[in-house]
This record gives C-alpha cells, sequence and structure tokens, in this order.
C-alpha cells in the first residue's frame, strides 16, 4: 500500500512540473510583431482642364489649336473659316478674360527663313499673329489683352494642300505692365518721327528694319490704348501744279494706310490726310531738298 501511495506521489509531483513548466515556458502571452504600414507614393493630380484648354501648376493655360487655323507659307492671312472647335473655344476665353482680370492671351505665330514677308513688320510670323489677333479681336476680346509675336523655327511642316501644320501657339498667362513700354513708344515717335520717302510721282516705297520696328511700335500703342489713331500725312516737293500734288501726297498717304491694313492694322485706327506741297522741310532748290520734302510722315495721337 505505502508503494502504490509513494509511486502516485511520484507522478503527482510529475504532473505538478508538467503543468508549471507549460504555464511558465509556453503560455507566456505573445507578442505580435507591429505591423509596419508603408506609406503609398502620393499620386500626381491630372493638370486640371477648363473648358478650352489646359491650366498648368503655373496659373498659365495652353488653348489647344488642332488644325483649327490655316495658314500656307508666305501667307499673313489665315484660310478661312476657322473650325467650329477653336471657334467655340476662343468664346469660351472671351468670357475667363472678362472675369481674371489680370489674364491675358499671347498669340505666337511661327515662321520660316525662306518665306517671303510682304507685310510692313519684321518677319511673317508676326504679321500672321496680328491678322489672328484681329479675329480674335473681332470675337470680343479687346486687344489690349492680347499679345503677338513672331518665332523663327524652320522646322515647320506643311500638308499636302501647303498649308503650314502647326501656324499659331495660344496660351494665356498673367497680364504684363505696358505703361513703360508706351510712354517709350510716344517719346520716340516725337524725337525719332517715322518718316517715309518717295521717289518722284511714285506712290511704292521699301521699309528697312528701323522703319518697320517703329510700325510695330505704332501698332502695339494702337491695340493698347483705346481711341487711339495713327496720322499719315502725304508731302511733295513743288514739281507740277499745287493741285496735282495735293493729289499725289494724298495717294502716298493712301498707298501707306493700305498698306498697314493689308498687314493687319485696323483700318478705322488710320487716317490718311494731305498737304501736298505746303509743308516742306527742306529747299525746293536742290535735288536732295526735293527728295527729302517728297514723303509721308507718320504719327500717333496721345
Amino acid at each position: 500500500m505505502k508503494r502504490i501511495l509513494y509511486l502516485l506521489g511520484i507522478l503527482l509531483v510529475i504532473l505538478l512540473g508538467a503543468y508549471f513548466g507549460w504555464k511558465l515556458c509556453c503560455n507566456d502571452e505573445v507578442v505580435e510583431e507591429a505591423k509596419v504600414e508603408i506609406p503609398e507614393p502620393p499620386k500626381e493630380d491630372p493638370k486640371p482642364s477648363i473648358s478650352f484648354g489646359v491650366l498648368d501648376a503655373d496659373g498659365n493655360i495652353t488653348i489647344p489649336v488642332n488644325g483649327g487655323v490655316k495658314f500656307k507659307k508666305s501667307s499673313i492671312t489665315f484660310n478661312s473659316p476657322v473650325s467650329e472647335e477653336l471657334d467655340k473655344k476662343i468664346d469660351q476665353l472671351k468670357e475667363y478674360l472678362v472675369s481674371e482680370k489680370e489674364k491675358s492671351l499671347s498669340i505666337t505665330s511661327y515662321y520660316t527663313s525662306d518665306e517671303t514677308n510682304n507685310s510692313v513688320f519684321p518677319n511673317v510670323g508676326l504679321a500672321r499673329a496680328i491678322s489672328f489677333k484681329n479675329y480674335v479681336s473681332k470675337k470680343g476680346i479687346p486687344t489690349k489683352l492680347i499679345d503677338v509675336k513672331g518665332e523663327l523655327r524652320d522646322d515647320l511642316e506643311v500638308d499636302e494642300d501647303e498649308n503650314i501644320k502647326k501656324p499659331l501657339k495660344l496660351s494665356v498667362g498673367k497680364s504684363k505692365d505696358y505703361s513703360k513700354l508706351l510712354a517709350s513708344i510716344i517719346k520716340d515717335i516725337e524725337e525719332n518721327p517715322l518718316v517715309l520717302n518717295f521717289e518722284t510721282g511714285k506712290t511704292k516705297i521699301k521699309l528697312n528694319p528701323n522703319q518697320r520696328r517703329k510700325i510695330v511700335n505704332i501698332s502695339t500703342y494702337l491695340d493698347k490704348v483705346d481711341a487711339s489713331f495713327c496720322l499719315i500725312t502725304g508731302h511733295t516737293d513743288n514739281t507740277g501744279s499745287a493741285k496735282r500734288n495735293m493729289y499725289l501726297g494724298q495717294e502716298r498717304a493712301n498707298f501707306l494706310k493700305e498698306y498697314f491694313t493689308k498687314s493687319g492694322i485696323l483700318e478705322d485706327r488710320l487716317k490718311a490726310v494731305s498737304k501736298g506741297e505746303t509743308e516742306p522741310i527742306a529747299t525746293n532748290k536742290t535735288k536732295a531738298g526735293r527728295a527729302k520734302n517728297r514723303r509721308s510722315d507718320v504719327a500717333l495721337n496721345k
């Protein structure tokens, strides 16, 4: 009997040891590894789009032209009509510019070095930009909110009909302050007037680079200053009758007005008058003096 009790005691000790050993070694609280969440990289926001173009992070807007306007090489006027899609975008742009007081439209027209420039401006690209500016202006966007420039690009492509594939770039950005430029234009015209000379009895003329630069400035002033106009005055020497010279002076003034108009300067901002032989700036007794008197003066009102 004692032996049995002794064995039961040993068995109880073994069981108790196993139990407490399990409690101490195998039933501790299990600490789970902390899960480290790796944040996903931020997603790039798509460029916000508006009805007529694409807005970038700097607040500038690119307006896709998508073949909506066509120019042939060496031409400063575009083939009508403008596409319905682009026409609609210009209407939407007008509403945008009305609400955004410090924004303006920039028109850049491209040209190549082998094109013929028949305009009064330094390059055919600028003349094309001015031509498209006039279309935009007729849609109701004031010219003071439109900037124009020409850009040389000899990699321009043409289609099977000889139209330039990408003749224009249209963008909208912050308006520029033109006050200093306009003041300098007036000062330059007053101190160094634009005087264009003619041969005896002729109404044709060739423009040099400086004269073309002045004409660009005149065009800019007319665009930016409401109610301004350009006065073209034709003069002659005293060769022939006074009546004929008054007529010839008017013909010269009219020629320049038409030349300016064909190049894109709006006709209603141009006035052409004649003074005939009545206001010479040199003697008519010499050949050199008569050559100076055969002229047209181009001035701006303030």
